[in-house]
């Protein structure tokens, strides 16, 4: 199969698409990457088809194309306020909730909640998995998990409170030695 080559046109769209569009300049989730920040919206022919995408920078560089009709399938969001943030907070300081005892099914389970894309269920596997990292100890599935929770969580804690990725993982340390 070969592969053709793509052309790449940043457009500017006055009318709405059917779809939520995001702005150039916004502050993104992605569930799978974290947060990153929309680039622009290009029009890409690919094999003869064109497709208008969203084109977010990731903060190490990294640069992500998703299709503008796919953004809510894909679970793209904008980043939460600091509010909601507070809540996540109170969540982590909070008791672990119920998991399974068998790894494989507690990391099944976990699996859905870090790949969901919610804020809430990411800040969970962090909760849950964090104490068990110190005591017990992770399978190294569940501590690239924990890595993956924590990475997303602190891409975003990074762009709500405007901070830098040190300082933002120092902040999330804190909350999660307090409890």
């Amino acid at each position: 199969m070969a592969i053709l080559p793509t052309r790449i046109t940043p457009i500017h769209i006055d009318e709405p698409l059917g779809v939520f569009v995001f702005r150039k300049g916004d502050k993104v989730v992605h569930p799978r990457h974290g947060a990153a920040v929309v680039e622009d919206l290009v029009e890409l022919e690919r094999f003869g088809e064109q497709r208008i995408y969203v084109k977010l920078r990731l903060p190490h560089g990294l640069t992500l194309m998703v299709p503008v009709e796919s953004t809510e399938q894909v679970g793209l969001r904008g980043v939460v306020s600091r509010d909601e943030l507070d809540e996540v907070f109170d969540l982590l300081r909070g008791d672990e909730g119920r998991m399974p005892i068998l790894w494989g099914k507690r990391y099944r389970v976990n699996l859905a909640k870090l790949f969901s894309g919610d804020i809430y269920h990411v800040a969970e596997v962090v909760r849950d998995l964090s104490p068990r990292e110190r005591g017990r100890g992770l399978s190294s599935a569940e501590n690239r998990m924990l890595a993956k929770a924590r990475e997303i969580l602190i891409s975003e804690l990074t762009f709500v409170v405007g901070s830098t990725e040190e300082n933002a993982e120092a902040m999330l340390d804190e909350v999660l030695g307090g409890r």
